[in-house]
């Protein structure tokens, strides 16, 4: 149920900032939507170095405490709250006209100006996952971001589309978002940790959060700007139309994360288990399976998208955003490498060393091979930095160092026949339904789209089913128990 809230809450999150941007997208010319990705981007690119890795701390401080648990949360709030304030008084205090003069958008002084306040609203609530999840309120987690999405989706839309506001209306409307998330958070966080009696924050409690946050924050910001300079790099060099068009086609597919996070939740635990015990012929087993589990759902997925991807552009942004689909294919050439985090086998070897030089090592070259690109071939050139880095070196990093923990050959290490099968069988399908697609008597993109993924899908499923049947019928078994479960209800007395 944990995993599920994880994905649930990630989910609901993509989609909603999905929703907003295929308004926004119609509404506003690509000048006014660039002004308002590019506000929220400097959040969304400088958020991981803010947090410092507290919220993923408090799985670590929360779980077994008894008499200090709402000053540790205290604590912790404290330090995301003065860290949020920190930002927010840089942009009100001239970082706005900095980040405006960087970017050449002169609009982003006076957004980024209405958006100062976001920071210290938003920051200390992404610790809402860890707290309700510590605590066993999942469902709290689910209501708590399906709300504060909804939420921040009407104001947003309503901004914009009932009162004809600009950017700043919109980053506006954000900002006040910003205000019930922060709320309904930490209200949530509250009644979820009870407090104690004669118990207060304390400096020393802080200084303990940071000390083990720390290192885990420094790895998780560098790998969240290495993965995210791509659109930094694009906001500086290329037009503000330029960066319009590729920011909608540079996301990471909601289906992405929903799939990998809870099969690596689930197998983590497991496989710290077998490697403690020594038994990494079974750990290597275990992420074998894994990986070829999540990659019979997530690759066709990925490749129906690949072949729809400009029909599928133009239905949520429309016709001004059908070249979106350049940088949207670009990056789905990343999904055979994405289908595990080997993060999680350095995890539990104790080796998060090796996820800190994989971080900086993918920074560096992201900014060295992408930026040159982006100079000669335009925001394309961004996306084919991004891929040619993470297949040059990351998924070369994770192959020599996870085969040596695992005491295996880097060939062994991967299910790479039966992923090379179902790139195989996807290339055939895409192929076929593209040409069926010509002769379709179609000119609605909607159509278009639906009519060309309904052709690939008959193609591409009965070889699957066949091919992969008992990897396929455990996603069928758990959807029944899943199902049955909800209709049947709990046995009595439980």
């Amino acid at each position: 149920m944990k995993t599920l809230a994880f994905a649930g809450s990630k989910g609901v999150a993509a989609l909603g900032m999905l929703a907003i941007a295929a308004v926004l997208s119609r509404v506003f010319d690509k000048v006014d939507y660039a002004t308002y990705r590019q506000t929220l981007l400097v959040y969304q690119f400088v958020g991981p170095l803010l947090g410092l890795g507290l919220p993923a701390a408090l799985f670590y401080f929360l779980p077994g405490e008894t008499s200090r648990l709402r000053s540790v949360l205290l604590e912790n709030l404290i330090l995301l709250g003065a860290l949020g304030g920190l930002f927010s008084l840089f942009l009100a205090l001239g970082g706005n006209r900095l980040i405006a003069l960087q970017f050449s958008n002169p609009e982003l002084e006076e957004t980024l100006l209405i958006f100062a306040l976001y920071p210290l609203l938003f920051l200390p609530t992404t610790a809402v996952s860890a707290v309700l999840v510590v605590q066993g309120k999942v469902k709290w987690l689910l209501l708590h971001t399906l709300a504060t999405r909804l939420a921040r989706v009407g104001l947003v839309v309503g901004a914009v589309w009932f009162c004809a506001a600009g950017p700043a209306g919109a980053v506006g409307a954000t900002t006040i978002s910003g205000i019930i998330v922060l709320s309904s958070g930490l209200f949530l966080m509250l009644r979820a940790v009870p407090g104690e009696k004669g118990s207060r924050p304390t400096l020393a409690g802080m200084s303990s959060q940071l000390k083990y946050a720390v290192p885990i924050g420094l790895a998780l910001m560098l790998e969240k700007l290495a993965m995210g300079v791509d659109q930094v790099l694009v906001s500086m060099l290329c037009s503000r139309e330029d960066f319009a068009v590729f920011s909608n086609g540079a996301m990471e597919i909601p289906f992405i994360q929903m799939i990998t996070v809870p099969a690596t939740a689930i197998v983590l635990p497991e496989l710290v288990a077998l490697y403690k015990s020594n038994n990494k012929k079974e750990a290597l087993l275990l992420w074998r399976k894994a990986a070829r589990k999540v990659a019979v759902v997530l690759l066709p997925i990925g490749g129906v998208l690949f072949v729809i991807a400009p029909e599928l552009m133009t239905v949520l942004y429309s016709e001004d955003y059908e070249n979106s689909a350049g940088p949207l294919r670009v990056y789905l050439l990343l999904l055979p490498a994405r289908l595990v985090f080997f993060a999680a086998i350095f995890q539990a070897a104790s080796r998060t060393d090796l996820i800190l030089k994989r971080a900086v090592g993918t920074l560096v070259l992201n900014i060295v091979v992408s930026y040159p690109l982006v100079s000669h071939m335009g925001f394309q050139g961004a996306a084919w930095g991004t891929v040619i880095v993470f297949w040059g070196y990351v998924f070369p990093y994770c192959l020599c160092h996870c085969s040596r923990l695992l005491e295996t050959r880097w060939f062994k290490l991967m299910p790479y026949r039966q992923v090379g099968i179902i790139l195989l069988l996807i290339a055939a399908a895409g192929a076929l339904a593209s040409l069926a697609r010509a002769y379709l008597a179609l000119s609605n993109a909607f159509l278009v789209g639906a009519a060309t993924a309904t052709i690939m899908l008959i193609l591409l499923l009965p070889p699957l089913a066949l091919l992969f049947r008992k990897d396929l019928s455990g996603y069928w078994q758990a959807i029944q128990k899943r199902v049955s479960g909800k209709v049947q209800g709990p046995p009595a007395g439980s």
